[in-house]
């Protein structure tokens, strides 16, 4: 018998703490940051140039309304539950900016071990955090909800469409990342994109089957709140 029953709740906000956590651990390690964030990461980058108080969480939520909106105009179609996502995408920016707040601010570390160990920390914790978004019905970050909306819509299978969503977002960062270093020179594009980035994608997909099935032994995902859980159900 599992000890811990009914977590699905907890799952949602453990998971949150964690995907801000795993971020800022991989982007203070400086060998850029993974596919899913990065355009949102460099575009804070540049326009913190001109206004200081645009930081990464800001524009992680911003970029995430404004994939919002683009989600809504491809399905057409809106549903209010749409804007827990957003929500969620606020918290966790403002989480993640507390991170950062917290542990000495944006620039990367400068120790190479303890660069190496941040990656390795970043990689595992996004990876726990993600398994446990799987496993809870509270709303998660407005990346998952244009994927699963989008591929629904069109009749496309949800894993395909995301391996397209995320070589399309790795291209944008690409293009982002080549115009901003270009541009600012103290600005290197492999502090964008970079080897941290290959590792997350290379080894996220395992790492969150490991923890999924580490998670699923110890724990049991079942609503505290049922009736909360009818009421979020997309119609």
């Amino acid at each position: 018998m599992k000890k811990f029953n009914k977590m699905n709740e907890l799952a949602w906000c453990f998971g949150i703490l964690f995907i801000s956590l795993g971020v800022f651990l991989v982007t203070k390690a400086g060998f850029g940051v993974s596919m899913v964030v990065a355009p949102a990461y460099i575009v804070h980058l540049a326009v913190e140039k001109l206004l200081p108080w645009y930081s990464f969480g800001t524009s992680e939520y911003i970029l995430q309304g404004v994939l919002l909106a683009a989600m809504c105009i491809i399905i057409r179609r809106f549903n209010w539950r749409y804007l827990l996502s957003f929500a969620t995408a606020v918290i966790y920016g403002l989480i993640l900016d507390l991170w950062f707040a917290l542990f000495g601010g944006s620039a990367p570390y400068t120790a190479l071990w303890a660069r190496i160990l941040s990656l390795a920390a970043g990689v595992v914790i996004t990876s726990l955090a993600i398994a446990l978004f799987f496993r809870t019905y509270l709303p998660q970050q407005v990346y998952e909800l244009f994927v699963s909306q989008v591929s629904a819509r069109f009749g496309k299978k949800t894993e395909r469409f995301k391996l397209w969503y995320d070589v399309s977002s790795l291209l944008i960062a690409v293009i982002l990342a080549l115009v901003v270093s270009h541009r600012f020179e103290d600005i290197r594009f492999t502090d964008c994109i970079g080897i941290g980035t290959i590792v997350c994608t290379v080894f996220n997909a395992l790492m969150i089957s490991l923890c999924g099935k580490a998670l699923d032994k110890l724990f049991g995902f079942a609503p505290a709140l049922p009736k909360l859980q009818q009421a979020l159900k997309y119609n």
